[in-house]
């Protein structure tokens, strides 16, 4: 449960340390890239699942690299590759979510009902909502840019009390998604009456109440301003039939990593 928690919080902690980064802020006003590419911004995409994998090391007698190999590790992969479809930072299998505590499982919203080329039964999908834009670049002296001995030793104690301190028995991980101001900003525009309609579309999509799911993910598209990504993945793949659930519906898709 712990090492679940764990788990999504440090890849919330990976994404806000991206978009904080003066270095790589640098880039979204490079000439040359913002010429080729408008808006240009690094992000990356996550895809979180759990289960066994073998580790070991893989290569050569010129170069050998540690790795892990399972279906698992291949399924987090193709998590990742899919967060592009439905405009998500990160997606987590419902193996996952289930390990997790009650309280940050809980922050997570359920976006889909999908089974994938090669897997035996269907499972949801899942993603904590983050608004990365709303973070602001590290300032001044707030910029972690200290490269001195004395420096990087107080770095690496003040990351290892922290670390002490998130394994002690008493720590309550979801406590994080209160104190933490970097989750706070990213998570403020997702408002309780937002969560509660798309749920509401989500039912409609999954019983096969495809035009009334239509009218709620249209509500809900744009009713943070920004597009929804996961409401606009759904509205795209119910377009296919017009809106029309398919006979005998199971209340599941196939889920194409294209």
């Amino acid at each position: 449960e712990r090492l679940a928690d764990m788990a999504l919080v440090s890849f919330i902690k990976v994404i806000a340390e991206i978009n904080k980064s003066p270095l790589l802020a640098e880039y979204r006003n490079h000439p040359k890239l913002v010429k080729r590419l408008p808006n240009y911004r690094v992000r990356l995409g996550f895809g979180l699942h759990s289960g066994w994998a073998i580790e070991g090391a893989i290569g050569s007698e010129f170069k050998i690299d540690a790795s892990y190999l399972s279906p698992n590790v291949n399924m987090a992969a193709r998590l990742e590759a899919v967060t592009k479809q439905y405009g998500c930072l990160i997606l987590l299998s419902e193996s996952l979510h289930k390990l997790m505590s009650e309280e940050v499982a809980y922050k997570c919203r359920l976006i889909d009902h999908v089974k994938m080329v090669g897997t035996k039964q269907p499972f949801k999908l899942y993603t904590l909502d983050l608004d990365d834009l709303a973070l602001e670049v590290y300032k001044g002296l707030g910029a972690p840019m200290q490269t001195s001995k004395a420096a990087q030793y107080r770095i690496r104690m003040e990351r290892q009390r922290r670390k002490n301190e998130r394994w002690a028995d008493h720590f309550q991980m979801h406590h994080l998604f209160e104190e933490d101001l970097d989750v706070q900003v990213m998570r403020a525009k997702y408002t309780i009456e937002f969560q509660c309609k798309f749920n509401m579309a989500y039912l409609n999509y999954e019983a096969g109440e495809w035009q009334v799911a239509q009218d709620r993910l249209e509500a809900t598209r744009f009713l943070l301003a920004t597009e929804d990504g996961p409401s606009a993945a759904l509205l795209k793949y119910m377009k296919q039939y017009d809106y029309e659930a398919p006979h005998n519906w199971p209340g599941h898709r196939i889920l194409s990593e294209r």
